[in-house]
């Protein structure tokens, strides 16, 4: 009996001196966070800007086309993207990649430029891309700023 009560007292002092982690097992993981952080974050910020890319190029694809079918039912291009609201387009949302699209009637209504951010050079994530701002124009179709 008292063997017993020897060994059960054992158990129950080497269970209350293993409790918790030791401070290396959690500067170990720890240290795993901070590698897995390293190399995600950056691919994280790059997806971000190129889904920004993308967007701000679906919009100015879809006011392309709101221009072309304004274009198409009056002669010439409006003299400016308001005038599409409501009829031929719903809305005219921001740039996804900062700023507002640009819209400029060239050759006195018979053709035109839409341009990224305003026409200024992007700033933030979507620099990321490599790409420092996109235009439309109906000749040339979407193309990457030079």
């Amino acid at each position: 009996m008292a063997a017993g009560r020897a060994s059960t007292r054992l158990l129950s002092s080497d269970r209350s001196s293993q409790r918790g982690f030791s401070l290396i097992e959690l500067l170990i993981v720890v240290v795993i966070i901070a590698v897995l952080a390293a190399i995600l974050i950056p691919n994280f910020f790059r997806t971000r800007a190129s889904a920004q890319v993308a967007a701000s190029k679906s919009n100015l694809r879809n006011l392309a086309t709101a221009l072309a079918t304004y274009q198409a039912a009056k002669g010439d291009y409006p003299s400016t993207l308001t005038i599409l609201v409501p009829t031929y387009i719903g809305t005219i949302g921001d740039d996804p990649c900062g700023g507002v699209f640009k819209y400029t009637q060239l050759d006195d209504g018979s053709d035109f430029r839409l341009e990224s951010n305003g026409g200024n050079p992007w700033g933030g994530f979507c620099t990321a891309t490599g790409i420092t701002g996109i235009y439309y124009t109906p000749a040339g179709g979407l193309q990457s700023s030079p």
